[in-house]
Protein backbone atom coordinates (compact mmCIF):
# COMPACT_ATOMS: atom_id res chain seq x y z
CA UNK A 1 0.00 0.00 0.00
CA UNK A 2 1.61 3.07 -0.70
CA UNK A 3 0.52 6.32 1.16
CA UNK A 4 1.06 9.57 0.07
CA UNK A 5 4.12 11.79 1.19
CA UNK A 6 4.44 15.26 1.38
CA UNK A 7 7.29 15.58 -1.29
CA UNK A 8 4.71 14.05 -3.38
CA UNK A 9 2.43 16.11 -2.77
CA UNK A 10 4.98 19.51 -3.40
CA UNK A 11 6.33 17.96 -6.47
CA UNK A 12 2.65 17.37 -7.74
CA UNK A 13 1.38 20.86 -6.66
CA UNK A 14 4.23 22.69 -8.12
CA UNK A 15 3.66 20.80 -11.48
CA UNK A 16 -0.38 22.23 -11.14
CA UNK A 17 0.63 25.62 -10.26
CA UNK A 18 3.33 26.07 -13.32
CA UNK A 19 0.86 24.56 -15.52
CA UNK A 20 -1.67 27.10 -14.77
CA UNK A 21 0.58 29.67 -15.39
CA UNK A 22 1.68 29.89 -11.59
CA UNK A 23 -0.55 32.44 -10.37
CA UNK A 24 0.22 33.90 -6.71
CA UNK A 25 -2.07 33.58 -3.38
CA UNK A 26 -3.09 29.93 -4.56
CA UNK A 27 -0.82 27.59 -2.93
CA UNK A 28 -3.25 26.02 -0.27
CA UNK A 29 -5.52 25.64 -3.25
CA UNK A 30 -2.49 23.69 -5.42
CA UNK A 31 -1.64 21.80 -2.39
CA UNK A 32 -5.43 20.29 -1.70
CA UNK A 33 -5.70 19.49 -5.67
CA UNK A 34 -2.64 17.65 -5.90
CA UNK A 35 -3.22 15.71 -2.35
CA UNK A 36 -6.67 14.82 -3.82
CA UNK A 37 -5.39 14.20 -6.99
CA UNK A 38 -2.82 11.50 -5.67
CA UNK A 39 -5.35 10.11 -3.16
CA UNK A 40 -7.65 9.26 -5.92
CA UNK A 41 -4.52 7.81 -7.77
CA UNK A 42 -4.02 5.58 -5.19
CA UNK A 43 -7.11 4.51 -4.79
CA UNK A 44 -7.53 3.60 -8.34
CA UNK A 45 -4.04 1.04 -8.37
CA UNK A 46 -5.10 -0.64 -5.04
CA UNK A 47 -8.90 -1.17 -6.01
CA UNK A 48 -6.79 -2.30 -9.71
CA UNK A 49 -4.67 -4.90 -7.73
CA UNK A 50 -7.98 -5.97 -5.64
CA UNK A 51 -9.25 -6.57 -8.41
CA UNK A 52 -6.14 -9.18 -9.87
CA UNK A 53 -5.99 -10.94 -7.00
CA UNK A 54 -10.07 -11.38 -6.56
CA UNK A 55 -10.23 -12.73 -10.03
CA UNK A 56 -10.59 -16.49 -10.02
CA UNK A 57 -8.50 -18.92 -12.14
CA UNK A 58 -9.96 -21.20 -15.00
CA UNK A 59 -10.20 -24.72 -14.28
CA UNK A 60 -7.65 -26.49 -16.36
CA UNK A 61 -8.60 -27.17 -20.06
CA UNK A 62 -11.16 -23.97 -19.69
CA UNK A 63 -9.44 -21.26 -22.46
CA UNK A 64 -8.26 -17.94 -20.38
CA UNK A 65 -9.24 -14.70 -21.60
Amino acid sequence: MHTLHETDIRTRAYALWESDGSPEGRALDYWLRAQRELSEETELDRSEEEAEVTQPTPPAGFPAH
